[in-house]
């Protein structure tokens, strides 16, 4: 195996996908306490915020509102744009470039105060998730799936419950078992975020810094022999048990 299909297996792995599902229930946990009350990660909130602000001529808040949206439309289309011109369609070169400049984004977001506007913060966040939203889309068995929001995930995880239990489908049931593990992950990050962003505030966000390094360090791991080692040994012990 090439050592561009070796990393793909490795970042596209469970684990990452739960790791980011923390980040992005994390982050709509953050923009909402600390940030006056925006979604900055999925965008549907956002749409309805902007009607119920036009309808009650609240304009300032509907700006609010406004901003995180164009903010995560901008954040695709300059995603798009590394990737075709920047890192030439090379996937795992454009994902790790994605989690640095993700990284990067939400380290300078923790030093804004909450005393600055709102704005300027929800537009780094909504900025980064899109870079996020855009990247990573598959995991485990190359599952598609949403690592800054829970609709579709809740979707999929009832449709392959359904074909498990009534279809008798054991694959589904698998694959419902991993989305459920993608929700709890979302659900624990929206925890923990709401008691870091009481605690800590403006700079609650550097968690999710620290979470996505974590996954941008370790998809590094995946050229290293003792990884690989590792990888090999858990195959061997699974075959003997």
């Amino acid at each position: 195996m090439s050592d561009l299909k070796e990393d793909t297996k490795i970042i596209d792995k469970l684990g990452y996908g739960m790791l980011l599902a923390f980040v992005g229930g994390f982050m709509d946990l953050y923009s909402y306490i600390v940030r006056g009350n925006v979604f900055a990660t999925g965008q549907t909130g956002n749409f309805v915020l902007v009607a119920v602000h036009l309808v009650q001529r609240n304009y300032i808040e509907t700006l609010h509102a406004i901003i995180p949206i164009v903010s995560f439309l901008l954040g695709i289309f300059i995603a798009w744009h590394l990737f075709y011109s920047h890192f030439k369609e090379e996937r795992i070169s454009w994902e790790r470039g994605i989690l640095a400049i993700e990284i990067f984004i939400l380290f300078i977001t923790g030093f804004v105060p909450c005393s600055y506007p709102n704005i300027i913060a929800n537009t780094f966040v909504s900025f980064a998730a899109s870079f996020q939203y855009c990247a990573f889309r598959k995991f485990s068995t190359n599952e598609d799936y949403a690592s800054i929001f829970c609709t579709g995930n809740m979707r999929s995880c009832a449709e392959n419950l359904y074909n498990g239990f009534l279809k008798k489908d054991k694959q589904c049931l698998k694959k419902a078992l991993r989305y459920s593990y993608i929700l709890i992950s979302f659900f624990a990050g929206a925890i923990i975020g709401s008691f870091e962003s009481v605690i800590l505030h403006e700079k609650a966000i550097w968690s999710v810094s620290a979470v996505l390094l974590v996954v941008l360090l370790s998809s590094f791991l995946s050229n290293t022999a003792i990884f690989k080692n590792a990888i090999q040994f858990k195959g061997s012990m699974k075959e003997h048990f």
